[in-house]
């Protein structure tokens, strides 16, 4: 009866023990998917930031396609303002077209480009290039007409 009731206590011991450490190993591995959940989240809040990074250059790169052509033909009057240069040195625009209005922005946008972007972050804002020259052109050619 002794030796029965030793090996009762050594058994609830040894389960205890094994519930114990499946405890501890499910805490572990809590602690772990925390850890990775966190990472994850700093990763999408970076990504997230360059996004909107990139949006603004985007939006920048767009804003300069609307420049007129002729621009740099004014020069500034005595008081201050815009006033058109002679119109003898006055060269005719270019025709606003796609394949121009494109050029004008991916030069523009060279140095954003050569940064060091991943592959993902690059095609978004080579995206966004294509959009804002799309909707430049459109803007310049209604405009024109």
């Amino acid at each position: 009866m002794a030796t029965l009731a030793a090996i009762n206590s050594a058994t609830s011991s040894l389960q205890s023990m094994l519930v114990r450490s499946r405890v501890e190993q499910a805490r572990r591995e809590a602690d772990q998917a925390e850890a990775y959940a966190q990472t994850l989240r700093q990763q999408a809040d970076e990504q997230e930031r360059v996004g909107q990074q990139a949006r603004g250059r985007a939006q920048t790169l767009e804003q300069t396609a609307r420049v007129p052509r002729n621009a740099s033909q004014t020069g500034n009057s005595a008081d201050g303002t815009l006033a058109p240069t002679s119109t003898a040195t006055q060269v005719r625009p270019v025709e606003p077209t796609y394949l121009h209005t494109l050029s004008d922005v991916f030069r523009a946008a060279k140095p954003i480009l050569a940064m060091d972007l991943s592959t993902t972050q690059k095609n978004a804002v080579k995206s966004s290039l294509f959009d804002a020259a799309s909707s430049a052109t459109g803007r310049l050619l209604n405009t024109a007409v």
